[in-house]
């Protein structure tokens, strides 16, 4: 603090016109850690959902897959997201000064939820196609007509003792490889403290990059990657329906963080509360400890009717008015 205050008097420049540009390099220093915190939480979480899925039939992720997705994707994404730059004009609207807020909470809490529906929905739905089977070396559901042959003859192949091969796993890999580049991308948020996404071409370089390889190994398999990443081949039908799961996905994720937690949530709950008995905001003086202690109290209160109130009120008699009266 002593040093941002010195920091004007100390430099070539004899007035304080630099601290409206140090507020703003710190406002845009505080939102983009807030981004990355909730990205790196998202990653986590999806990949866990991931992992969770796939214990439930004995199956895992492969190391080459963990490795694919913790380097080509996470390492180069929580990078380059952070380099958005301050936005160019000092506004009157003050960052979030807590992790622990409700708009945060609930930005997280509902992304979590949509990538866990569309995990479970992809999950189940490759569960219930015509040509699913428990996979095996000689399975090709690319060839139902080959698939059928090499059963018939009976070959036998190493078996995968991980059962890292799989459907339910090919299935999973994709799109939860797609989920964290939608998260990172609508968390990467620009106005009113950081420049738009679009300004940082690192950052867009790397998700066009990303989703283009992610697109083509989906749609037009090598087969030196799919071993690679330890991937079995599914039917084309299958895989134009992934792109759809994961579109929609997308939008979903988008729609519930830019239209529910940025518009609603923010402005008419946790900003406004007009005309509604929910939790006011507190006092611009109050730290943020005590913001957020008085907020909790407020939304307990309104919603558990708590303390108790008590039915009825008795009031005690002024003693003056006593004396005073009349004998």
């Amino acid at each position: 603090m002593e040093a941002s205050v010195a920091s004007p008097f100390t430099s070539s420049t004899a007035n304080i016109s630099c601290v409206p540009n140090l507020i703003r390099e710190g406002r845009a220093a505080l939102i983009t850690s807030f981004c990355v915190f909730k990205f790196m939480a998202l990653y986590s979480i999806i990949q866990y959902l991931s992992v969770t899925l796939l214990y439930s039939i004995l199956s895992n992720l492969g190391d080459f897959q963990f490795l694919f997705i913790d380097i080509a994707i996470i390492l180069i994404i929580a990078f380059t997201m952070s380099l958005n730059p301050a936005w160019k004009e000092l506004v009157w609207r003050r960052p979030p000064s807590s992790l622990i807020s409700g708009p945060l909470l609930f930005s997280v809490l509902t992304q979590i939820i949509t990538c866990l529906l569309f995990q479970v929905l992809g999950f189940l739905l490759v569960r219930q196609q015509s040509w699913y089977e428990t996979w095996t070396p000689q399975s090709d559901a690319c060839n139902a007509s080959r698939s059928g042959l090499s059963h018939g003859l009976n070959v036998t192949s190493p078996h995968d003792h991980k059962n890292i091969k799989n459907y339910e796993n090919t299935t999973l890999f994709y799109v939860s490889s797609f989920q964290y580049l939608a998260v990172a991308i609508i968390f990467s948020k620009g106005k009113p403290f950081r420049q738009p996404s679009y300004r940082n071409w690192p950052f867009m370089l790397s998700c066009i990059a990303l989703y283009t390889f992610l697109l083509f190994i989906m749609l037009y398999p090598v087969r030196a990657i799919d071993n690679f990443l330890e991937i079995v081949c599914v039917p084309h039908d299958w895989r134009i329906t992934l792109v759809i799961i994961v579109i929609v996905n997308a939008a979903v994720s988008f729609i519930l963080e830019i239209l529910i937690v940025d518009i609603v949530m923010r402005r008419l709950v946790f900003r406004s509360n007009q005309g509604l008995n929910l939790p006011t905001e507190p006092p611009s003086s109050d730290t943020p400890k005590e913001a957020n202690q008085h907020w909790a109290s407020s939304f307990l209160s309104w919603l558990f009717y708590w303390p108790p109130r008590p039915s009825t009120v008795t009031y005690a008699s002024n003693p003056q008015s006593r004396l005073s009266a009349p004998l």
